[in-house]
């Protein structure tokens, strides 16, 4: 459930126990003058990807949007011969779009990479995980990304995830939005620590389009006292290797231990020193034989554009920079539309100071900021929001997609609980629901894409 507003993990307990086989232990809360362009709603919003970032008025839909709604798979890309292929892109997914025709062309030997930030409607993976699903297919498995480890309550789509023990995190409300300690939480804002009950995390591979390629992972850890440690398995499921990682002098920094497997795998750490605490693992194929599309997923419940710019501002970009984004998305606003007292100016800063943020990584990203969708308990509230979302959008040169208008605008949510789509909280949705926007993002993503 939620509290004051805060979008939590409550609802979700009962879809992830029916998608990763059990109930989450240990869930807690967490939840315009100018018009952005927008993108081509497979839905029948009409809004034009090519628009340039200053542009006032949307054209209609182009017939090629509307007829990739059903899966996304079909979405742009040229006919053979088609001499478009060869032209770069323009607009403010030209950077997306030109790593995707590179990739699609086998001239690129580095994965695409996307990465949300967002709230509860991206932790749960469903709503990220249909967008990933949908862009490997067409372009090449890169693998899951970003993975948190020890993080109880969460699921990762092709990925086994579990926790056993004690374990805690910091910061202690991962959805803050006042700086925690040093701010160094690693790519995903939180850190994990298992300290009781013999605690041990882990991640299993069981997509099966890994299957036969050389995988890489990288375990990112922080140590806080010499005499921690712990122990690592990796290796296959089956058989593992096993050893001891000890702190020593290296301590207060974040750290990166790289591996690989060939094929499907497994990562687990058994704790134990309570002084090791996790940041997450990434994992991913190897880009110069297996070059594919990435989605790292940094959702987390009650998230906020100011959760985010808690964080230390020079330890996460330093994180980001391991794996620049071609595509950078922004999806958060369900919890602020929960606030009685919203105030446009300050939301309106922190989203234009999170783009910024991500653009001293690179600069030339591409940018989409996601609108908040449609809640019950709320409906005079979202339209506002929504608003200003969009307005920041162009003021940066973002696209701009209207979950909310998506679903079909206010008293939406009614109609998708109605037909299975919305969740009983009637702010979240459930896993139906999710993919089909997640199936209409993606169509809507590519449908002014122009390459092979």
């Amino acid at each position: 459930m939620y509290t004051q507003g805060r979008i939590g993990l409550g609802p979700l307990v009962v879809w992830l126990a029916a998608c990763s086989g059990g109930v989450p232990e240990g869930t807690v809360p967490v939840t315009g003058a100018t018009t952005a362009p927008t993108l081509p709603a497979s839905s029948g919003v009409p809004a034009p990807v090519s628009a340039p970032p200053t542009a006032t008025t949307a054209a209609s839909a182009s017939a090629s949007a509307s007829a990739t709604s059903a899966g996304g798979a079909a979405a742009g890309g040229s006919e053979p011969g088609d001499a478009r292929a060869l032209e770069p892109h323009t607009g403010p997914l030209a950077t997306f779009h030109d790593a995707l025709g590179e990739l699609a062309a086998g001239r690129r030997h580095e994965h695409v990479r996307v990465t949300w930030l967002g709230d509860s409607h991206a932790q749960a993976d469903f709503w990220t995980g249909t967008l990933r699903e949908v862009l490997q297919r067409r372009f090449g498995t890169g693998g899951p990304g970003f993975v948190h480890l020890g993080f109880k309550g969460y699921r990762h789509g092709g990925t086994r995830v579990d926790t056993h023990g004690s374990w805690r995190w910091r910061p202690k409300k991962p959805s803050t939005t006042e700086p925690s300690g040093d701010g160094v939480f690693g790519l995903g804002g939180l850190l994990t620590a298992g300290y009781a009950d013999e605690p041990w995390a882990s991640v299993e591979l069981t997509d099966p389009a890994l299957e036969g390629k050389r995988v890489r992972w990288e375990l990112c850890h922080k140590w806080g006292d010499p005499r921690g440690e712990f122990l690592l398995e990796h290796g296959p499921v089956g058989s593992p290797e096993r050893r001891k990682l000890q702190a020593g002098a290296r301590l207060g920094s974040l750290e990166h231990l790289s591996l690989e497997t060939q094929g499907l795998g497994l990562l687990r750490v058994r704790v134990t020193d309570v002084h090791a605490e996790f940041c997450g693992v990434v994992v991913e194929t190897d880009p110069k034989l297996h070059p594919g599309v990435v989605v790292d997923n940094l959702g987390l419940n009650g998230g906020r554009y100011a959760t985010a710019l808690s964080w230390d501002p020079t330890g996460w970009k330093k994180e980001l920079a391991r794996r620049p984004p071609d595509l950078a998305v922004i999806e958060y606003g369900g919890n602020e539309a929960g606030d009685p007292n919203f105030r446009p100016a300050a939301y309106k800063r922190n989203l234009l100071s999170v783009v910024a943020r991500v653009r001293e990584v690179r600069p030339e990203v591409s940018c989409l900021v996601i609108g908040l969708t449609e809640r019950n308990d709320a409906e005079d509230r979202i339209v506002p929001v929504r608003d200003v979302q969009r307005e920041a959008a162009a003021e940066v040169g973002c696209l701009f997609w209207d979950s909310y208008e998506q679903m079909g605008g206010k008293g939406s949510m009614r109609v998708w609980q109605a037909d299975g789509r919305g969740a009983d909280d009637g702010v979240h949705l459930k896993p139906k629901g999710y993919e089909e926007l997640g199936q209409r993002l993606a169509a809507d993503l590519l449908a002014t894409y122009h390459g092979p």
